[in-house]
C-alpha cells in the first residue's frame, strides 16, 4: 500500500457462535509477516498484522475483534464508530440471527462499507441461498442479486476464502484512498481501559490522525495525563505510534471510558468516567431495583449498563476495586452492590456487613445480569392479588410497520393504556412494563373490557410469548 496512505481499520462483527474469533486466529496465524504490532486486551483484541496473498498483493490491515452477544452492543457500536470498513460474520449453516440484526441496525447508522464473510462453508449444512435471501430482507443486497454487498464463502477450520477475504479488504482500501494524517494534529480513540493495580490506569487505543509519542502531555474530555510508556502486543516498549496503528498507553490520571477521544489539547466534553452515572426511572409508579456496579474496565462496564433492563436503577457505576464510598452510596440509596472481576477486600466485606450492604461478586458477565435479574423478579414477586385490575392472556403476536403487537383475550376485569402491567410465564412473574397502546379491529382505544381481544404495545419491550399472561395492576396507596 502506497506510503500516502494509511491501513484500513476493520472491525469485525457478528453473532456469537459464528465463527468471528476463530476466523481471526486464522488470519493472524496464517498471515501475520515479520510486523505485528497493537493492542491487546483481555476484552477485546485490537491488532495490526502485515498481509502477504498469493497473488503478491501486500498491505497492513487492522483488526478490531468486537464481541458478538448482545450484551455487548456498547462495544460494537464503540468499533463501528472508529472503523473505515466492517466484516459481519454470519454462519452459512445458521444464518442472520438477533445478534447479526443488531450488527447490521449499527453499521447502517454509521453509513460503513460492508463485507460479508459466510463462515462455516466447509459444512454440507450450509445454506447460502438462505443467508442471501434474509441480506435481501436486511437491505444488504448481494452483488450476485444486482446489489453491492460482496459475499465471500470461507472456512476458517480449512482456510478457504481467507486469501479472497483480505484481498477484498485491500482493495476497499485502495478505493476509499485512506489518507495517512501523520502531520495532523493528534486523535486516537480509546477500545479498552481499565485499572491495573501495578500500573495504574491503561488505555488501550487506536490512532487515528497524528502521531502519539512517549512523553506526550495527553486529553480526553476532563481526564489528562502524559505518555510514560506505550507497548505493542508483544508487550515491547515503543516511542511512537502513527495512523491506524493500535497500542496501550500508561499515563492517564484516570481511567477514561471506552470510546474517548485523546488529544494533545483540553477538550472541553462534560462526561468523566469517574462521575456517579444514575438512572432517573421514565415512570416513578413501577418498581425499580437500585444498584451500583464496579468492574474491571470500562468496556465490561459499559456492556453490563447496556444489558439491563429499566426496572434497574443504576446509582453508581464505575472501575476499580470495591471501595468503602462504593459501599456508602449503596447504603445511602438502599442499593445492592455488585462486582465484576474486581477485587473485594475483607475490610471492605466487613464494612459491608456492618452496614447490611449486600455484594454479589463474579468473575462471569452473565451471572452479573442474571443475578441483578433475579433481585427485580423478587422485587416484582408482589402481594398484588388485591391490586390486579384486569388480566389477559396473549393468543397471537402480529407486526404492523415492524411493530411486534401481541394480541390478547382480556380474561378478567379491564386494562386500560398507561397501566403498569406484569408479564407471567407459566406462573412466574418474569417482568414489569407499561401498556403503550390498545388496538381494537382498526380502531386505537383507550381502555378494553372482559370478553374482548385487542392488539397491545408495552414499553419498555418485552418479549412476549404465545400463552403469557399479562396482569395490569394499581400500586397500593
Amino acid at each position: 500500500m502506497n506510503s500516502k496512505y494509511r491501513p484500513p481499520i476493520v472491525a469485525v462483527m457478528g453473532h456469537i457462535d459464528h465463527g468471528k474469533t476463530t476466523l481471526l486466529d486464522r488470519i493472524r496465524n496464517a498471515h501475520v509477516a515479520q510486523k505485528e504490532s497493537g493492542g491487546i486486551t483481555q476484552h477485546i483484541s485490537s491488532y495490526q498484522t502485515e498481509v502477504k496473498l498469493k497473488s503478491g498483493k501486500s498491505g497492513l490491515i487492522t483488526f478490531i475483534d468486537t464481541p458478538g452477544h448482545a450484551a455487548f452492543c456498547a462495544m460494537r457500536t464503540r468499533g463501528a464508530n472508529l472503523t473505515d470498513l466492517v466484516v459481519l460474520v454470519i454462519s452459512a449453516t445458521d444464518g442472520v440471527m438477533l445478534q447479526t440484526k443488531e450488527c447490521i441496525a449499527q453499521i447502517k447508522k454509521a453509513n460503513l462499507p460492508v463485507i460479508i464473510a459466510l463462515t462455516k462453508y466447509d459444512l454440507e449444512t450450509r445454506q447460502p441461498e438462505m443467508v442471501k435471501g434474509q441480506l435481501v430482507e436486511m437491505d444488504l443486497t448481494p452483488e450476485e442479486y444486482g446489489g453491492q454487498v460482496a459475499i465471500v464463502p470461507v472456512s476458517a477450520k480449512t482456510g478457504a476464502g481467507i486469501d479472497e477475504l483480505l484481498e477484498l479488504i485491500l482493495l476497499n482500501a485502495e478505493i476509499m484512498e485512506l489518507k495517512d494524517e501523520s502531520e495532523s494534529p493528534l486523535e486516537a480513540v480509546v477500545v479498552e481501559s481499565k485499572l491495573d493495580t501495578a500500573r495504574g490506569p491503561v488505555a488501550a487505543v487506536i490512532v487515528k490522525k497524528g502521531i502519539l509519542k512517549l512523553g506526550d502531555q495527553i486529553f480526553t474530555e476532563n481526564i489528562s495525563g502524559k505518555v510514560k510508556a506505550l507497548f505493542d502486543s508483544s508487550g515491547k516498549s515503543i516511542k511512537e505510534a502513527g495512523p491506524s496503528t493500535p497500542v496501550e498507553i500508561l499515563g492517564f490520571e484516570k481511567v477514561p471510558y471506552v470510546g474517548a477521544m485523546i488529544t494533545n489539547n483540553p477538550l472541553e466534553t462534560p462526561h468523566d468516567a469517574s462521575l456517579p452515572i444514575t438512572n432517573i426511572p421514565t415512570n416513578p409508579d413501577l418498581p425499580h431495583l437500585n444498584v451500583v456496579i464496579k468492574a474491571d474496565t470500562e468496556g465490561t462496564l459499559e456492556a453490563l449498563k447496556n444489558s439491563l433492563s429499566d426496572d434497574v436503577n443504576l446509582i453508581y457505576t464505575g472501575v476499580g476495586p470495591v471501595n468503602d464510598n462504593d459501599v456508602i452510596a449503596a447504603k445511602t440509596s438502599h442499593a445492592e452492590l455488585f462486582a465484576f472481576n474486581v477485587p473485594v477486600s475483607k475490610t471492605i466485606k466487613n464494612l459491608a456487613d456492618n452496614e447490611k450492604v449486600p455484594i454479589f461478586e463474579s468473575k462471569i458477565i452473565y451471572e452479573i445480569i442474571e443475578n441483578i435479574q433475579a433481585q427485580v423478579l423478587k422485587m416484582l414477586d408482589p402481594t398484588i392479588e388485591d391490586t390486579i385490575v384486569g388480566e389477559g392472556t396473549i393468543i397471537a403476536e402480529f407486526k404492523i410497520e415492524k411493530v411486534r403487537i401481541a394480541g390478547i383475550k382480556i380474561t378478567k376485569g379491564e386494562m386500560t393504556k398507561g397501566d403498569p402491567v406484569h408479564l407471567m410465564r407459566e406462573g412466574k412473574i418474569i417482568k414489569n412494563t407499561q401498556i403503550e397502546g390498545i388496538r381494537q379491529g382498526k380502531d386505537i382505544v383507550e381502555k378494553i373490557k372482559v370478553g374482548h381481544d385487542c392488539g397491545m404495545t408495552f414499553r419498555p419491550y418485552i418479549d412476549f410469548k404465545i400463552n403469557d399472561v399479562i396482569i395490569a395492576y394499581k400500586n397500593s396507596k
